[in-house]
């Protein structure tokens, strides 16, 4: 074997064999999906793909059309440590191979298109994997995340499809200028050429490549876990319970001894049979990797013994995709399938017992056992690498992982070394260590443990958090929250106060007023010559004022702001406006639930005032001083003529209950909305638990109710307000007329799903998808001000919004699941149906309420949508 590394920091090995009529070349990278930064995860895999969509001089399918016409393949796969090219052709087309590499490695292409194929192949690839097959997903990727802690080493290699789809042209180039440089790479070469020619060819092709920077190996290092870490999941349709047990392995780069005897016992630890889905698919998968030591057919005489009874077949594998295939931590894994009614802690009493037996290395028969494992992974490793690509791969692997290609040809003799007493020790060791255990079970619906998230670190202290704040009241009952954040030198400022009574009665003409006061506004604040901007807009429940300016105009803004609201409050009746064609249907049925809500208004409509509205500035100004110079800028404001009949929380005309059903009429609408909702209380004690419910139901993509859905409908649920109290919803839509079987059938599965206790694993994704979204508010000033506010207004402390992500981590499974009764199974849910087609010719107004009593088969007269009081 010959090596030589060029001035562009490129290794190279030639491996000549003049018996060979081909040539393998294989390009190893060092970057494989532990080097995927978090949010990336299964970037390395996509980017695989893309390196076959074309280069500078190889444009679209001509990579592979030159290899194809010659006989040739190629492939390339993804490793936890690195990705591999590689391809075999005809001795006499080495000089196109060589071209071919060096090409895509000096200037591939990536394009729109190209990146769109790639993100459906390998959303078809990670279904057909990981979803559409029999136990997919197990024990790789799933198993990783049982056993480790840190990112690196516990993150899904394949990654979320839909997250991928995020991916940019620019974040390939930006992949491949940092991972890509051929100091990162080594090139191979097996087979029938020439030594010298191979060189020269390797220097013309490679040669003039630009060096770049080599990017650090990621941090791998991690405490072993000192506690077996348990894991469920279920699935339909799977014959037999499957389980996996991951232990942690030597490090080969520091202990090869050590590791090759436990490379020897996983072929001890087995039993006859195939043991099932022991197979490790993944990204690797995608070019055929060779499969682990040792990991088809039975064991030996002398280790078929079974000390606690046979509990199934077993398989084992020295890592993911085979022995001397990552850099440690790395995994020895051992799956079986379990008989009917057996529990997994049988199977892991079984794999203890056989660890047991072979940690006593003088008993009779230990000896010829060990020989016997050690003869047959020696075979099998030269058997195996007999194949030229196969070859080619393992010596840049080795190479490129632990710069050591010669242990290709030396592993069969360093095997050799292995006896009774190595596997003795290697045994002891196992069984005194603590390892992961993953069960997946036959079940009534597809569930999977949390993908592993990497932790968040706004603040640098992996909880978010804001430096100082201030909170106050003024005299007229505004509540005024200031925040430091001096990420900028501007002020995000947010004013939000309820509409009131009157203003949830008419909010066609609360809409009217609102514009006035954004026109009035901005003619103001332009005016001044201000950096900035002022915005009012009403979703027909609030009113809220919304802007940033610099930091040193906070009480030009505010009195601006102010100002406008009271001229537009007091400039007389508003011009009654018509809800837009534009306006969501569903905002049309709140509207028609509190017009079932509240009494008859009392007073004039206009801009709300003072009371009960919540202030909410971030910026760099000090907090106390920023609340201080707001509640003098306040002082002047107060409650509009219509106050008496703003502030109140009256009580609901008629309770919401299952007997319900209120209908809006849309003639000509494109969809029919349904909405469930019942009443809900927030409170900061059980917002926690609340939210992680709502959503494990149906608030993310992973919910029950987006899992267990009708085809053509859809469904989400959520939390908000409705007049002057809290709710839990439940929205559906779909094309075309109302169905009146919709509503039960809704409110049948919504119970059914609701009642039905969520397991750990979903309500753990469900955390992490929950705290992540919590977490991604803090990226700008502007979504912070937003969500601080909000949070304020639903009556939660200053400080609430940077103690949930932890809160929703670690809310009981409990409380979690009482939620989910409390919310949405406890208690009747109202139906409000938005209807495409028209109630009755007589009824004048376009938007008509109906209240139906389906119990007693009674309907309630039609009411406008702008006023009046149900009979």
């Amino acid at each position: 074997m010959h090596r030589f590394t060029l001035p562009n920091g490129l290794r190279v090995l030639l491996a000549p064999d003049p018996r060979h009529p081909r040539v393998a070349v294989a390009v190893h990278y060092g970057v494989g999906f532990r080097s995927e930064p978090p949010g990336r995860e299964g970037f390395a895999h996509l980017f695989e793909h893309l390196m076959f969509q074309g280069s500078e001089r190889l444009t679209g399918g001509e990579f592979y059309d030159r290899i194809h016409r010659l006989g040739g393949s190629a492939n390339g796969t993804t490793h936890q440590d690195y990705t591999d090219y590689y391809q075999a052709v005809p001795a006499s087309a080495l000089d196109g191979a060589l071209f071919a590499e060096a090409d895509r490695m000096r200037a591939p292409l990536f394009t729109e298109e190209a990146l769109a194929e790639q993100l459906e192949g390998v959303a078809l690839e990670i279904r057909g994997t990981t979803v559409e097959r029999p136990y997919g997903g197990f024990p790789w990727p799933l198993l990783p995340a049982v056993l480790y802690r840190s990112y690196p080493n516990a993150h899904d290699g394949y990654g979320d499809a839909e997250r991928l789809r995020a991916a940019t042209v620019a974040d390939c180039r930006a992949f491949f200028a940092e991972h890509y440089a051929p100091g990162n790479a080594v090139l191979t070469l097996a087979g029938g050429f020439d030594p010298a020619e191979a060189r020269a060819l390797v220097e013309r092709h490679f040669g003039d490549i630009p060096a770049r920077p080599v990017p650090a190996r990621p941090d791998l290092r991690e405490e072993a876990p000192d506690a077996d870490r348990w894991a469920y999941c279920t699935e339909p349709g799977v014959p037999a319970t499957a389980v996996a047990l991951g232990h942690r392995l030597p490090d080969p780069a520091g202990d090869l001894a050590g590791y090759l005897a436990h490379l020897v016992l996983a072929r001890l630890l087995r039993t006859a049979g195939t043991g099932g889905p022991a197979g490790a698919g993944g990204p690797a998968a995608s070019g055929g990797a060779a499969g682990p030591a040792g990991s088809a057919g039975p064991v030996g005489p002398a280790g078929s013994a079974d000390p606690v009874g046979p509990v199934g077949p077993v398989e084992t594998s020295c890592g993911f995709f085979g022995p001397l295939d990552a850099l440690a931590p790395e995994t020895l894994v051992v799956t079986g399938l379990l008989p009917p009614d057996t529990a997994p802690e049988r199977f892991v009493e079984q794999v203890d017992a056989r660890l047991e037996h072979w940690a006593q290395p003088g008993a009779p028969g230990r000896g010829e056992a060990v020989g016997t494992a050690v003869r047959d992974l020696a075979l099998e490793h030269v058997r195996r690498h007999d194949d030229l690509q196969t070859r080619a791969r393992a010596l840049g692997r080795l190479e490129l992982l632990f710069g050591r290609p010669e242990l290709l040809a030396e592993l069969p003799g360093l095997l050799t070394g292995i006896g009774a007493a190595e596997v003795a020790w290697a045994a002891r060791a196992l069984r005194g260590a603590a390892r992961a255990v993953l069960v997946l079970a036959p079940g009534p619906r597809r569930t999977r443990p949390a993908p592993y998230e990497a932790p968040a670190r706004p603040g640098g202290g992996g909880e978010p958090v804001v430096p100082a704040w201030a909170e106050t009241l003024t005299p007229a009952g505004t509540r005024v929250l200031c925040y430091r954040d001096d990420r900028t030198p501007l002020a995000e400022l947010r004013i939000k106060a309820p509409l009131g009574v009157a203003g949830w009665r008419d909010p066609a003409r609360i809409r009217g007023l609102a514009d006035e006061a954004r026109l009035r506004a901005g003619a103001a604040w332009r005016a001044a010559g201000h950096f900035g901007a002022v915005r009012v807009t009403t979703d027909e429940q609030w009113l809220e004022v919304s802007g940033h300016a610099p930091a040193e105009h906070i009480g030009d803004w505010l009195r601006t702001a102010v100002g406008a609201l009271r001229a537009a409050g007091t400039g007389g009746p508003a011009r009654p406006t018509a809800f837009p064609a534009a306006t969501a249907l569903q905002r049309a049925a709140d509207a028609a639930l509190r017009l079932r809500l509240l009494p008859a208004p009392a007073g004039s409509v206009a801009l709300p005032g003072p009371a009960d509205a919540v202030v909410v500035v971030t910026g760099p100004a000090d907090p106390d001083a920023t609340a201080a110079l707001v509640t003098r800028t306040l002082a002047g404001w107060s409650s509009p003529d219509a106050a008496t009949s703003l502030g109140a929380a009256p009580g609901p005309a008629i309770a919401y209950g299952e007997d319900t059903l209120l209908t809006l009429h849309r003639p000509g609408a494109a969809e029919a909305h349904v909405t469930l909702c019942a009443p809900a209380a927030m409170s900061t004690a059980t917002e926690a638990a609340d939210y992680l419910a709502t959503a494990a139901l149906g608030g993310w993509f992973g919910s029950r109710l987006a899992v267990d859905r009708t085809p053509g409908l859809t469904v989400i649920t959520g939390r908000d307000t409705v007049a002057a109290g809290h709710r839990a919803f439940v929205r559906a839509w779909y094309e075309g007329p109302h169905r009146p079987d919709t509503v039960r059938e809704l409110r049948g599965r919504v119970h059914r799903l609701a009642h039905e206790p969520f397991t750990a694993a979903e309500t753990d994704a469900t955390r992490a998808f929950c705290a992540g979204q919590v977490l991604s508010v803090f990226d700008t000033q502007e979504t912070l001000a937003d969500m601080l506010c909000q949070t304020a207004a639903y009556g939660h402390d200053a400080t609430w919004l940077m103690r949930l992500p932890r809160a929703l981590r670690e809310a009981p499974l409990d409380d979690v699941r009482a939620a989910a009764v409390r919310m949405f199974a406890e208690r009747p849910l109202t139906a409000l149906a938005v209807r495409t087609d028209a109630v009755r010719p007589d009824v004048p107004a376009a938007d008509a309420v109906r209240a139906d009593r389906p119990a007693a088969d009674a309907v309630g007269r039609d009411l406008p949508a702008g006023g009046g009081r149900a009979a």
